[in-house]
């Protein structure tokens, strides 16, 4: 592994120009979450109502046979699903008898990874180091060495073979599945290679994988290894629309085309059940990337404020840390605002919910900041010493009805 390393400094001019420069960037961060917020709760919403209409709907054949009663609805088909061709990879001639045939191609290549570390200098100056490491891996994407730090010894070549799915039409009792149909089986079954012959040309044939190159086990950059997947033809469980004699995917009210096919005998409600599961899953997963662009959107438009106080820089790490709250809270509020908007029209209810909790959750993280920040700025209280009690002075002799008077106190000792 190489490693190069960098030392850079920025002025406190330069952190004061940068930050304005990032407000135009932080209004187009903020921009972009609310419209992807904003499109990914309208997906999400489609989505649920689609899965719930066609589950509704959706009729389980005890046999896959047409009934053309079935014309246009959602049906549940169950049987064994024979491929029509045989599927080929005409490129390498790998073939099989199976339904889908997945290439995977890697190649031995650099690839880049940096990481920095800045302090702060008085004045509002940083320093900066950064190390730049460069080592060896496969990879399935080509990697572009024009953008490295240190592009000399580090040259990758062109990739000249790409990851390719192949699939063929196929028969489920009655039913047709054209190539498209197929191709939603996932293809996860490792395809044996050992009866295709061990060289064809530059390829070697490991059994398990192909390899251009000389020595897998002293891979070289520019090394090609290939390795195949297939999906089997058996028993399959299919939910799509009837069409004639064809299986299609099925087009709801608000236009979602769907189509579900599963290994094995499934029953529909499993299905659908895991199809609401994953939606509601990459509904959080897009959310929580809107939510981090907003807040990064925020943080950025307030920058200059962390920027002016850098002349310090115990100074700049306390308003860094304000303002983080403070976006973090807008983050919260306007979030929850736009998230509850778009569930609006769809689930009122819910969409009252997500405002009172994001406000509930900013008031929070508010009153937990002001108090921190009380804290942390009150000055220490001076020590004092502890002053003993003043002792209670005998009383004087006399008659009862008398008024007692205190004798006189010796004056303090020095």
């Amino acid at each position: 592994m190489d490693r190069y390393t960098e030392t850079s400094y920025t002025s406190y001019g330069q952190h004061i120009g940068s930050s304005f420069k990032g407000i135009l960037f932080g209004l187009l961060l903020l921009i972009g979450s609310i419209v992807l917020i904003w499109w990914n709760e309208g997906r999400s919403v489609d989505q649920a109502d689609a899965l719930e209409e066609m589950q509704q709907k959706i009729t389980t054949l005890a046999s896959p046979r047409y009934d053309a009663s079935l014309e246009g609805k959602a049906v549940l088909v169950q049987g064994e699903v024979t491929p029509r061709q045989v599927v080929m990879d005409t490129q390498f001639e790998v073939s099989t008898d199976g339904l889908v045939l997945r290439r995977k191609v890697e190649m031995y290549q650099w690839k880049e990874t940096s990481h920095s570390e800045s302090k702060d200098k008085l004045g509002g100056g940083t320093e900066t180091v950064t190390t730049y490491e460069y080592h060896k891996v496969w990879s399935s994407m080509p990697i572009d060495t024009s953008f490295f730090k240190q592009k000399s010894g580090h040259e990758n070549p062109p990739m000249h073979y790409e990851s390719m799915t192949f699939s063929t039409d196929a028969q489920l009792g009655d039913f047709y599945l054209d190539k498209r149909m197929i191709g939603h089986i996932g293809a996860n079954t490792p395809l044996d290679l050992s009866k295709l012959p061990k060289e064809n040309g530059a390829v070697k044939n490991y059994r398990s994988f192909l390899y251009i190159g000389e020595d897998p086990a002293v891979p070289k950059v520019g090394d090609v290894k290939i390795t195949y997947t297939y999906a089997p033809a058996g028993l399959y469980t299919v939910a799509a629309k009837a069409s004639g004699k064809a299986l299609v995917p099925y087009m709801t009210q608000n236009g979602k085309a769907l189509v579900f096919i599963r290994s094995g005998r499934v029953e529909a409600q499993t299905i659908f059940k895991e199809e609401l599961e994953s939606n509601a899953m990459l509904t959080w997963v897009l959310r929580i990337v809107g939510l981090s662009l907003m807040f990064v959107g925020f943080s950025l438009i307030m920058g200059p404020l962390q920027a002016f106080a850098r002349v310090i820089p115990a100074l700049g790490s306390l308003v860094g840390g304000a303002t983080g709250i403070v976006a973090a809270v807008l983050t919260l509020i306007f979030g929850s605002l736009i998230i509850a908007l778009a569930w609006l029209g769809a689930r009122p209810m819910l969409s009252l919910v997500i405002i009172g909790a994001g406000v509930g959750i900013a008031f929070v993280l508010g009153k937990f900041g002001k108090k921190k920040q009380v804290v942390s700025s009150a000055p220490p209280s001076e020590p004092t010493s502890a002053t003993p009690p003043p002792r209670e002075a005998p009383k004087l002799k006399g008659d009862d009805d008398q008024e007692e008077k205190p004798a006189a106190t010796p004056p303090p000792r020095r």
